[in-house]
């Protein structure tokens, strides 16, 4: 502990590398300095003093560029595995104004003017690969301002974990009205609304006639088939199982119905709340294994969806 302590002190407040300018303007530098002194030329130190004085002026001047900059990262409420996430950054220089920056958080975006007081609001697509945990570290922000002879950068303490839900997969549960899988009604009686077409969306669902519009699929309501609790089932393919269990989650949720989710021995209970999906849809992500779910704590009137 003392050694991350006394690391932290002693860590320079800035990071600093010489771009391909700066290092010829270095070797200048360097060959001024010795000439000089093995000559004594009153000129060559007249122009070494010149050349000092613009490095410290370069120097002065990208501090200020980075000195008061405010950011923050601004995460979507929900992130699926394998689509691309909209991650916004708001970036606030309330001092002064700055220009030529660049903000790296696994992309790289460049920011060419920001003007003093008023923030600007950059936003980045990221896509994570697995569902579970996942971790945003810091943030760097980095200029080669004003003479592009060093870059300097400045680190914003900004580590964030949060939870990648499963990548939804369109799914048409069996019908069943009845509770506890008893059937006797149907899984669709009449058009709810339509959206953009998802993959695996049954084809009789695409809405043909309106291609020039993009592929659209029509969303079904009236039966048990898209109400209910959702009850995922052991199966060899644990992962797609996961999918059709976001995707119908999400799709209860959207028509507004009471939605529940049963898994191994997790039980969600049954609610509508955007909080309740969000808990059923962490629980998804964090599932580490499906085992056989126990149907004693199910309402005798719940709709079974099974997956």
């Amino acid at each position: 502990m003392r050694l991350s302590s006394l690391f932290k002190y002693l860590k320079p407040p800035r990071g600093f590398r010489l771009t391909r300018a700066g290092r010829i303007f270095f070797s200048f530098l360097i060959c001024i300095i010795v000439i000089s002194l093995a000559t004594g030329n009153n000129l060559l130190y007249l122009i070494l003093a010149g050349m000092l004085a613009f490095m410290i002026v370069s120097g002065i001047e990208s501090e200020l560029n980075l000195r008061y900059l405010e950011l923050d990262r601004l995460l979507p409420s929900e992130i699926h595995a394998g689509i691309p996430a909209r991650i916004g950054y708001l970036v606030r220089n309330r001092r002064t104004a700055s220009s030529r920056l660049l903000l790296n958080d696994r992309s790289v975006m460049k920011i060419v003017a920001l003007p003093r007081g008023d923030p600007l609001l950059l936003h980045a697509d990221i896509s994570f690969p697995r569902r579970g945990r996942e971790t945003l570290g810091d943030i760097i922000v980095s200029t080669t301002y004003p003479y592009g002879l060093f870059e300097k950068s400045i680190t914003f303490s900004a580590g964030t974990e949060f939870i990648v839900f499963p990548c939804p997969l369109a799914y048409a549960p069996p019908p069943s009205s009845g509770s506890q899988d008893s059937g006797g009604g149907k899984a669709q009686d009449s058009i709810s609304h339509v959206r953009p077409y998802v993959p695996g969306d049954p084809l009789s669902s695409v809405v043909w006639k309106k291609q020039h519009l993009g592929l659209i699929s029509r969303v079904f309501e009236g039966g048990a088939g898209m109400s209910g609790l959702v009850v995922v089932l052991p199966g060899p393919d644990m992962e797609t199982k996961l999918s059709y269990a976001t995707y119908t989650i999400a799709e209860l949720h959207r028509l507004g119905r009471p939605f529940g989710l049963l898994l191994s021995g997790y039980y969600s209970g049954i609610a509508l709340s955007r909080e309740h999906k969000i808990r059923i849809l962490t629980q998804l992500a964090q599932a580490e294994r499906i085992g056989q779910p126990s149907m004693e704590a199910i309402p005798q009137d719940a709709q079974i969806i099974s997956i």
